[in-house]
């Protein structure tokens, strides 16, 4: 017989058989293994399967935590590269390891000598059952039919440190795949209420340098299972509808989730100027919700007056708008996908809160401050910096989020919105929107404002406009001119987008252009 001291675990299970084998020298063992898992790899799947045999399926060996925590850290390595014939994929192997870890999480207050080794055992079953959904997809409805989500839970509830957290987040996002596992985890388990308190339990917590993951890393994590849980949790949107929010019935069953995201984003500041992880996954799932009714969500969004506080009511609304300000005031493009999100969260307050976009109005276009002497995308404030987003080369979603903010925030008035942005800025939104130009603004080419022209092809006053280009241009500069407006006019006519007079051809048949001798000139 080999020497217990020595031997690695697979040599002493195979010396001893069904005997007895003692916890030291089976610690030592897994001590030996786990330092040469290389010269493991030809038989890989039998010691996966010793393991699970010896240590997930019975207490054989499982004599200690220590020892437990060594051998899942040893069933890790090995699982690291697997196949459709692993035994870890199988429902069995699953359901052992789930159990395993939950009994594990129960004996930390039990047993204070081996605390530590029974949270690290925890953390290391759940970390197989992570890998095994990860390396193979076909095994992760296996975790919906065994109900694994229900161990989840209550490992959570039970208190979790920064990496169980973590490590329960993941197995999370990975098995909530489908309108099932997701209507089981919401209706049956109430677990957007646990994932909630779970991350707010982390929300103000320093960081435990002893742990793998950051609290912000286990927000992150245990936020991409929370959206997982929107995104399939059915909607029941109205047919015709293009507003993909969640139904009012079922958001109020995710209620907990959306007040989580909202505090999220009201009380983590910018990092290093860009939204930290944890408020890019929160203004994602803010996406999924309404905003009018029923009156739980009506007061997440916008919670009800205390003490004649205006300020509390909007509280979230004005956080999201300052995030998607200074966001927007930067110049790096890096900032573009951080941006779209909450532009469109404001566009959906905007467009059912009256109230709201009355006041982010006169923030983006205070009273009386509009200067229409300058084009639109040059004036200073947000107003010019939004126009200037919009006018992004291959702006993709951030361009037409942006249009859709300023439309919504001039209560989807196209003539205002023309005049605003200038139709030259405006006229790739609107076409990809489909938006047809207003008669009106084609009969009025203009409109008054404080006694001034504006062009809206412009957006700035008509005059200056004229004055400066007329001023520097020759007689034959003119000519020229007026021939490719009326070149681009009889090409708008004919493709249909509108139709409108050439004001070219009018002014010729009036009698108003001079053809220029050229002799003469």
């Amino acid at each position: 017989m080999a020497n217990d001291s020595t031997s690695d675990y697979f040599a002493l299970v195979s010396s001893h058989g069904e005997e007895h084998i003692d916890s030291q020298a089976i610690e030592a063992g897994l001590l030996a293994a786990i330092a040469d898992t290389g010269a493991q790899a030809s038989r890989r799947q039998e010691y996966i399967s010793m393991i699970l045999s010896r240590f997930v399926y019975s207490v054989q060996d499982r004599h200690t935590a220590r020892a437990t925590s060594l051998a899942l850290t040893l069933l890790k390595t090995l699982g690291r590269q697997i196949d459709d014939t692993n035994e870890l994929g199988t429902e069995r192997a699953i359901s052992g390891l789930l159990s395993l870890a939950l009994d594990l999480k129960s004996q930390v207050e039990i047993d204070n000598e081996q605390a530590d080794y029974a949270v690290d055992g925890c953390n290391e079953a759940l970390t197989c059952v992570a890998n095994t959904m990860l390396l193979l997809p076909k095994c992760r409805p296996l975790f919906a039919d065994i109900h694994g989500a229900d161990t989840i839970n209550k490992i959570l509830q039970s208190g979790a440190t920064q990496t169980t957290a973590f490590l329960c987040g993941r197995c999370l996002f990975l098995s909530i795949e489908s309108p099932k596992s997701a209507e089981y985890c919401v209706d049956d388990l109430d677990l957007p209420k646990t994932l909630a308190q779970t991350i707010c339990g982390f929300l103000d917590r320093e960081s435990d340098k002893s742990d793998r993951f950051s609290p912000q890393q286990v927000m992150n994590e245990l936020f991409k299972a929370a959206m997982s849980l929107c995104v399939y949790y059915p909607r029941d949107t109205p047919q015709g509808s293009s507003d993909d929010a969640l139904s009012p019935e079922h958001a109020v069953k995710l209620l907990d989730i959306l007040q989580i995201s909202l505090d999220t984003l009201f009380a983590l500041p910018l990092a290093n100027g860009h939204l930290a992880d944890p408020a890019r996954q929160a203004i994602g799932i803010a996406l999924n919700f309404p905003t009018l009714s029923p009156d739980p969500i009506l007061h997440c969004w916008l919670p009800p007056k205390s003490s004649g506080a205006e300020s509390e009511r909007y509280r979230y609304v004005d956080r999201i708008y300052h995030l998607f300000a200074t966001l927007a005031a930067t110049s790096d493009e890096s900032y573009k996908a951080e941006i779209t999100p909450l532009a469109l969260v404001l566009v959906r307050l905007v467009t059912e809160q009256p109230d709201v976009r009355q006041r982010l109005f006169y923030r983006v276009y205070p009273q009386n401050t509009e200067d229409y002497s300058a084009l639109p995308e040059d004036r200073p404030g947000l107003s010019g910096t939004l126009v200037r987003l919009m006018r992004i080369p291959e702006g993709g979603m951030l361009s037409g989020a942006i249009g859709d903010f300023l439309l919504a925030l001039l209560g989807q008035d196209v003539s205002k919105f023309i005049l605003a942005v200038g139709y030259g800025n405006a006229a790739g939104y609107m076409l990809a929107r489909g938006i047809a130009i207003p008669d009106s603004v084609i009969r009025q080419v203009r409109e008054s404002v404080d006694s001034n022209l504006v062009d809206p092809v412009t957006g700035r006053y008509l005059d200056q406009d004229m004055d400066r280009e007329l001023a520097n241009m020759t007689d034959e500069e003119k000519e020229r001119e007026a021939e490719r407006l009326f070149v681009l006019f009889e090409r708008l006519n004919k493709t249909g987008f509108i139709k409108v007079d050439n004001p070219v051809r009018t002014a010729m048949e009036s009698g108003r252009f001079q053809e220029i001798d050229e002799e003469s000139s």
